[in-house]
């Protein structure tokens, strides 16, 4: 048995393991997700802040990924505790569905926005690409990881791509109950002001990307008195 094996659950990295290898079998599987896939797991029990990061954030029509679309797509990556601005992207996805009125009024995002965006597909193998050998970290994953397993099903006809999350709004509900507090408010702004950070403007993937990652770094700040945190304590099932 391996060392790291005794310290993180042995479980865990088999079922991770086997997922990866189960995917690999996929026929027809793209080349940016084979990469993801062939990429060495990181070591559960480095300091989070020294693992690079994909923040990143979907912009979408509604809730619901069997029926709506996504609409836009903004990421950052992030390594060392610092946020690499310079590495920042935005797309607009170009889908041919109607944007409805009611996702307008909420992400400002209209049909002259998206007539030059770039393909779905095209957008979905530059995120894979991005997140190769890095931890995909979200604010409130089930949005992001449904839309991910919509677009997978369809194409693959499977779903649950074996990634690693970081949920910054998991962590705060972690953080909360274990405190014994009660905030029925985890939206990223509102948690934001909680550790004092600045209002961005909402509803923008990008903007949403920069402001997750500011969260985290914020969250780990909060939790570390002095010592570092490895990544095993902040990953979501």
């Amino acid at each position: 048995m391996s060392f790291l094996s005794r310290i993180f659950p042995t479980s865990r990295i088999t079922r991770l393991q086997t997922e990866r290898e189960q995917w690999l079998r996929v026929p027809g599987l793209s080349h940016a997700l084979k990469q993801l896939l062939e990429a060495p797991l990181p070591d559960f029990n480095a300091t989070v802040t020294h693992l690079p990061w994909l923040v990143f954030d979907f912009e979408t029509s509604g809730l619901d990924a069997n029926t709506d679309c996504i609409l836009s797509i903004g990421s950052v990556v992030a390594e060392n505790g610092q946020i690499g601005l310079a590495s920042a992207q935005h797309h607009y996805i170009s889908s041919g569905n109607p944007v409805s009125a009611r996702s307008a009024i909420i992400n400002h995002i209209t049909p002259e926005m998206l007539r030059d965006g770039v393909a779905l597909d095209e957008a979905m193998e530059a995120l894979f690409t991005s997140l190769t050998g890095r931890v995909a970290v979200v604010h409130g994953r089930m949005v992001e990881r449904a839309f991910i397993n919509a677009w997978l099903f369809k194409r693959y006809g499977r779903e649950g791509l074996p990634l690693l999350w970081i949920d910054t709004l998991e962590l705060e509900r972690r953080h909360q109950q274990a405190a014994r507090r009660i905030q029925n408010d985890l939206r990223l702004s509102s948690i934001r002001r909680d550790y004092h950070l600045p209002d961005y403007p909402a509803h923008h993937a990008l903007c949403d990307a920069v402001a997750t990652a500011e969260v985290l770094l914020a969250q780990i700040g909060a939790r570390s008195h002095g010592h570092d945190l490895l990544l095993n304590a902040f990953l979501c099932d």
